[in-house]
C-alpha cells in the first residue's frame, strides 16, 4: 500500500499498469481483434509493446520482419511513441504512417495530463495495392537487414479499409483509451483515499496513546468514561447538514479514539463502530433522508461489517458508509428542492399576467423569499424576475400573432399596465419592438 502512496505522490513514476486492469483491457483487445480482424496492442510512453491480446501475435507478418532488425524494432517503437503523443496533443485519435509507409492510428491513455502510452492499431493500408506501392515499401526499408521477398509476400497480407473505416476503428479506440483513462484514474483515487484515511487514523491513535497516562489518571480519578461525546454531537450535526468534509475529520478523531480504548481487539472495535453507525443514520434521517431507504441499507452494512477481518478494512468501510448516508441526505434535499421549486414555477406561469412578486410565489409553495430565490439561482441560474419575464415574453409573442389585439391590450394580459414600459422589455428581451415582430410575422 505504501508503494501505491508514493507512485499517486510522485507522479513522474506512474506507469499504465499502475492506473489500467491489464485483465480488462486485455479482455477488450481481445474483443477488437476478433470483430475487426485488425491488430491492436498496448504501448508504453516509449512506444514499447506491453498489453498484447490472446488472438494477435503482436504483429502482423509485414511488422515482424521489420521488427527482426533492431533498427526496424527501434523505429517501430519510435513510430507508437510520436503517434501516442500527437494523439494526447490533439486530445483525439491519430492515423499515420509508420517509417514503413503503413496506415496505422493510436489513441492516447492519460493520467490527468500525464501522457502514459496508448493503445495503437493497424496495420492497415486505405489505397489499391500496385507495384508503385510495393516500391515504396521496399524503398522505407531498404538500409534494414530484413528478408525482401518475405517482406514482399507479407506485404500482401497487409489489410485494405477505406476512409471511413479506419475513421469508425480509430473512433473506437479512442473511446476505449478513455474508458481505460476514467477507470485508472477512480482506482487510483480510491487507492489515495485508503492511505489517507490510514494516515489519519494513525495520527489520532498516535495522539491518543502519547495521552494515555493522562487519560487514565483521569479515570482512576473521575471513575467514569471519557468518550468524546461532543465530538459525537458535532459529528451529527455535521451530517445532519450535509457537511462532508466536516463530517469526515471528526469521524477521523472517533475511529482514532475507538481503536485506541478496544486495544485492537476486533469485535470489541465492530461494536463500538457499529453503535456509531446507528447514531450517524439517526442524524441522517433528522436531516432529511428516508427513513426505509437507510433501514435496508443499515441492514446490508451489518451484513457487510460482520465478514471484515482487518482494522483498515473496517475503517474505511465506516468512511465509505458515511458518504452513502450523506448522499441519501443530499438526495432528498434535492428532491425537496426540485418539488418547491416545480410547484413556484407552476403558480408563476398560471398567474404571470397578474402582479405577483418573489414574496407571493415564496407564500404559496410554503417556502422563505430568500430560499425561493436561491433555488432559481442555484437550479436555473436566473433570477425569480428574469423567469418571469420569459415567461410573460413568450406569451406575449403567442397574442402578437393575433392582429386583432392592440399592442396595449396584449400588454394588459402579460401583467403591464404600462405599454410603453411593456414594449422596452419586449424589445430588450427579444431584439426588436412588438410592432416590428408582428409585421415581420
Amino acid at each position: 500500500m505504501a508503494e501505491y502512496d508514493s507512485k499517486i505522490h510522485d507522479m513522474d513514476n506512474i506507469s499504465i499498469e499502475d492506473v489500467i486492469d491489464v485483465k480488462e483491457l486485455k479482455g477488450i483487445l481481445n474483443c477488437f481483434v476478433l470483430a475487426t480482424g485488425l491488430g491492436a496492442i498496448c504501448a508504453n510512453a516509449k512506444g514499447e509493446p506491453i498489453i498484447v491480446p490472446d488472438e494477435y501475435e503482436g504483429q502482423c507478418p509485414f511488422c515482424k520482419i521489420v521488427r527482426s532488425d533492431p533498427e526496424g524494432l527501434k523505429r517501430c517503437n519510435q513510430s507508437m511513441s510520436y503517434a501516442g503523443r500527437q494523439a494526447a496533443q490533439l486530445g483525439e485519435p491519430y492515423i499515420f504512417r509508420c517509417h514503413a509507409g503503413l496506415i496505422e492510428f493510436a489513441a492516447p491513455i492519460m493520467f490527468k495530463d500525464i501522457y502514459l502510452g496508448s493503445i495503437s492499431c493497424g496495420p492497415v493500408i486505405m489505397w489499391e495495392w500496385d507495384e508503385i506501392a510495393l516500391q515504396e515499401f521496399l524503398n522505407l526499408t531498404r538500409d534494414l537487414n530484413i528478408n525482401r521477398e518475405a517482406l514482399v509476400v507479407a506485404s500482401r497480407q497487409v489489410k485494405m479499409l477505406s476512409s471511413r473505416n479506419v475513421q469508425a476503428a480509430a473512433q473506437l479506440i479512442f473511446i476505449v483509451a478513455n474508458h481505460i483513462a476514467k477507470t485508472g484514474m477512480l482506482t487510483l483515487q480510491y487507492r489515495k483515499e485508503l492511505n489517507e484515511q490510514q494516515a489519519k487514523l494513525a495520527e489520532a491513535i498516535f495522539e491518543r496513546k502519547r495521552a494515555e497516562e493522562t487519560i487514565k489518571a483521569l479515570e482512576a480519578k473521575a471513575q467514569v468514561s471519557i468518550y468524546p461525546i461532543d465530538k459525537e454531537q458535532e459529528l451529527l450535526s455535521r451530517v445532519r447538514l450535509g457537511d462532508r468534509t466536516g463530517a469526515k475529520e471528526i469521524l477521523n478523531d472517533l475511529l482514532g479514539d475507538i481503536f485506541f480504548r478496544t486495544a485492537g481487539n476486533m469485535d470489541l472495535m465492530k461494536a463500538r463502530i457499529l453503535e456509531l453507525v446507528v447514531v450517524i443514520s439517526r442524524a441522517a434521517v433528522e436531516g432529511g433522508a428516508s427513513l426505509e431507504r437507510l433501514l435496508g441499507l443499515n441492514y446490508n452494512f451489518i451484513s457487510e461489517l460482520s465478514q471484515m477481518n482487518s482494522i483498515d478494512e473496517v475503517c474505511h468501510w465506516v468512511v465509505k458508509v458515511l458518504d452513502i448516508f450523506l448522499d441519501t441526505v443530499y438526495e432528498t434535499k434535492k428532491v425537496r428542492n426540485a418539488k418547491s421549486l416545480g410547484e413556484a414555477l407552476k403558480y408563476i406561469r398560471e398567474n404571470y399576467n397578474k402582479d405577483i412578486t418573489l414574496e407571493d410565489v415564496a407564500r404559496k409553495v410554503y417556502i422563505s423569499p430568500y430560499y425561493l430565490s436561491h433555488l432559481f439561482r442555484g437550479e436555473l441560474n436566473i433570477t425569480f424576475l428574469e423567469y418571469l419575464t420569459m415567461v410573460r415574453m413568450e406569451e406575449a409573442k403567442k397574442l402578437l400573432k393575433d392582429t386583432s389585439l392592440s399592442i396595449v391590450a396584449i400588454a394588459s394580459q402579460v401583467g403591464y399596465e404600462d405599454a410603453s414600459y411593456f414594449s422596452k422589455v419586449f424589445k430588450k428581451y427579444v431584439g426588436i419592438s412588438p410592432a416590428q415582430y408582428r409585421k415581420n410575422l
